[in-house]
């Protein structure tokens, strides 16, 4: 017990590189409350160490705050820089051709080309449809190649590109229709 006691002072006197919590404050609080509740003496001795700690804490919550902000705002600059690069040329043409080189019972691996005009894309959405009317997202990607896993057998599923970037959506790409049956596969 001497220990803490003599700890604490010492702790204030060269605060610690890490900032501490609130949460710590209040369980400190708590517990040599409850401790010395019966001792007045004791407690008066910690009553100005805690609030030291209490002083410290605020100076270090503070400090936490203001690296919070900063880098919020870093990462805003670098985005607003990045979302102009992108968007400087509006939205994105359509992409490429969708082709597929290879594909299984419940999967495809889908290939197309970038689009030749328009804004840089952030990436590219693959949909689906049944009825080649109403398109679906299924996938989301930033490369030009894409792996769709557990597709639906024994159905006709047409499937389309669309890229994007900040500006909004570019006109999709030329549809690509394919039925998973297994028999065919093999």
């Amino acid at each position: 017990m001497s220990f803490v006691l003599y700890r604490i002072p010492k702790a204030l006197a060269e605060p610690p590189e890490e900032p501490m919590t609130h949460a710590l404050l209040v369980a400190l609080a708590a517990h040599w409350e409850s401790l010395f509740d019966s001792d007045p003496k004791k407690w008066d001795y910690l009553g100005e160490n805690l609030k030291g700690m209490q002083a410290q804490i605020k100076v270090a919550l503070a400090a936490d705050e203001r690296h919070v902000t900063c880098m919020l705002a870093l990462w805003e600059a670098k985005r607003a820089a990045f979302q102009l690069d992108a968007t400087l040329g509006g939205p994105p043409a359509a992409p490429g051709p969708l082709h597929s080189s290879d594909w299984g019972t419940h999967w495809i691996l889908f290939c197309w080309t970038a689009p030749e005009t328009g804004g840089l894309p952030w990436g590219y959405r693959v949909e689906r449809s049944t009825d080649n009317r109403h398109f679906i997202p299924v996938e989301m990607c930033v490369d030009t190649e894409v792996t769709l896993l557990n597709q639906p057998q024994w159905q006709k599923f047409y499937y389309r590109i669309v890229a994007f970037n900040g500006m909004g959506d570019g006109p999709p790409s030329p549809v690509f229709g394919i039925k998973f049956d297994p028999a065919l596969v093999n």
